[in-house]
């Protein structure tokens, strides 16, 4: 027994060692190829280049974008695609930096302050006195497959009131598909929900700049202050 103990009988030799070793690498790719690695989502957004309207003069109130709603299962950022029959899928993969909900809220309020439709466009956390508001409720934001070809579809209701008193001054429902897509390619349908939301922007704004020219509106009857 003393000389097996010394000539290395109750340890495992190299031979062994090497084998385990081995079992464990192959075990490892085994499982690794059973449970392969979730690659990383990829993030998309909403960016297109500011388009100007017609405004003649801005409206000489402060507005405040509230945050807009989405009804579900617009309210995440999954990326949405619909079939005829209204089924829904998510993608895991393929996602939004944020809700539709805020992207498209950023969106419009950047550019009612860039296109000064307003005097001032405030954010809901702004402590700035506010005329008006502004919020939405967002109803489809998605990829649309059917029988010939994908599309993006935008769909929501946008409302403006006055603070004090509180009274609704403008609704309007604005629905928008886009052109047929060449596939269904995320790059694409990201790059055309953006030219929608643009699309809105611009109408949007352009309705506003009519009701400012209409002196039996709310927002008619506003008077432009001197420098203004």
């Amino acid at each position: 027994m003393t000389d097996a103990y010394e000539n290395g009988a109750g340890q495992p030799s190299t031979a062994s060692l090497l084998f385990c070793l081995l079992c464990a690498f192959l075990v490892s790719g085994c499982l690794h190829s059973l449970f392969p690695a979730q690659a990383p989502p990829r993030y998309f957004r909403i960016d297109y280049p500011f388009q100007p309207s017609n405004c003649a003069a801005p409206l000489p109130a402060t507005l405040r974008v509230w945050p807009f709603s989405a009804s579900p299962p617009y309210d995440r950022e999954q990326m949405i695609v619909t079939s005829p029959g209204l089924q829904v899928g998510f993608s895991s993969h393929y996602q939004w930096i944020a809700p539709a909900g805020d992207m498209v809220a950023n969106a419009l309020m950047r550019d009612l302050s860039v296109g000064k439709v307003f005097e001032s466009v405030a954010p809901a956390g702004s402590s700035m006195p506010a005329t008006y508001g502004m919020s939405a409720q967002i109803y489809r934001f998605d990829l649309e497959k059917n029988r010939t070809s994908p599309g993006a579809v935008l769909d929501l209701q946008i409302s403006l009131w006055r603070e004090k008193p509180r009274d609704i001054i403008f609704r309007k429902h604005f629905h928008y598909r886009s052109p047929p897509l060449k596939s269904n390619d995320p790059e694409e349908f990201a790059e055309a929900m953006s030219a929608l939301v643009a699309k809105l922007s611009l109408d949007l704004r352009s309705r506003l700049c009519a009701l400012r020219q209409d002196s039996s509106h709310p927002i008619g009857g506003l008077r432009v202050r001197p420098g203004v």
